[in-house]
């Protein structure tokens, strides 16, 4: 055995009984330990472990002076919340008053019954308005009979009429049904019927054309009377017109315009003043005098 391994036994044999009597901890056993300390080589594992924190030096407490003694900043005055105006109560309207239902269903009845009066007047108001707003909106009918030898021999110096604008100024704003004019022809068959005096001024235009031939008599003069074919002609259509104008002022259709009229046409007399009778202008509905219009069936 070794001297170094006889030098650890005894060392290990101090240290258990410092250990246990606690004497030997102090005196010998610190001693060996130091010395043995300063002979062993430091390792990693004898390095000491720090295993908390020492506690450090308690403040020293230091007497204040009366240039230390900061005198506290005086603390502005906090003016106290104003307390908010409690809220107005909210004041409910009353419901409107609602008659009251007298007892008893009569009363019910009754009310039920005046207001379906009053509602069916109504209606009955608003169907004549649009009856009077339809028959506004549709145009008159109007049919337009022409007695050429009466319109041409009463035309005052000679004056030319213009066919064309003497129908379109009677059918202004209103629905055409039919325009006849009435001519007599001469029969003399080297005369074209379209170009004889009587026929040619209605040729060009929306008019239908009867004719006949003109009577000759003995003494050597000539007529020709349209009287019963526009008769005939007027009295028949007479319900389907609303106006009916009779280019003539003779007094031989007075009976006929008492007749249309009473079927519910309006009669309308067109003629010059000197070929019309006092009767037609009497009688007629509307009279217009031919002269008076001249300037517009040039």
């Amino acid at each position: 055995m070794t001297e170094e391994h006889e030098d650890q036994r005894g060392e290990a044999s101090r240290r258990r009984r410092g250990s246990r009597g606690g004497r030997g901890r102090g005196g010998a056993a610190a001693a060996t330990g130091a010395e043995h300390e300063q002979t062993r080589p430091v390792t990693g594992i004898d390095e000491p472990r720090i295993v908390g924190r020492r506690p450090g030096r308690a403040a020293e407490s230091v007497a204040p002076t009366p240039e230390t003694i900061v005198a506290p900043e005086p603390v502005e005055a906090v003016a106290a919340p104003q307390a908010e105006p409690a809220p107005r109560p909210r004041t409910r309207r009353a419901p409107a008053a609602v008659p009251a239902v007298e007892a008893g269903g009569d009363s019910v009845v009754a009310l039920i019954a005046e207001q379906s009066r009053a509602l069916e007047a109504l209606r009955a108001e608003v169907a004549a308005l649009g009856t009077k707003v339809a028959n506004s909106a549709r145009r008159a009918r109007v049919g337009i009979f022409v007695d050429v030898p009466n319109l041409l021999y009463g035309a005052e110096r000679g004056e030319r009429i213009d066919m064309g604008k003497l129908l379109d100024y009677l059918t202004t704003d209103r629905e055409l049904v039919r325009a006849t004019a009435y001519a007599p022809v001469s029969d003399n068959p080297s005369e074209p019927v379209q170009q004889q005096r009587f026929v040619a001024p209605f040729v060009p235009y929306e008019y239908r054309i009867v004719t006949k031939p003109l009577k000759r008599f003995a003494d050597g003069s000539i007529k020709g009377n349209f009287d019963v074919e526009m008769a005939v002609d007027m009295l028949s259509m007479a319900d389907r017109l609303d106006i009916m104008c009779i280019v003539s002022g003779d007094a031989d259709f007075a009976r006929v315009v008492e007749e249309a009229q009473s079927r519910g046409a309006r009669v309308e007399v067109v003629a010059f003043a000197g070929s019309t009778s006092a009767e037609m202008r009497a009688l007629a509905d509307r009279y217009i005098e031919v002269g008076g219009i001249a300037h517009l069936l040039h």
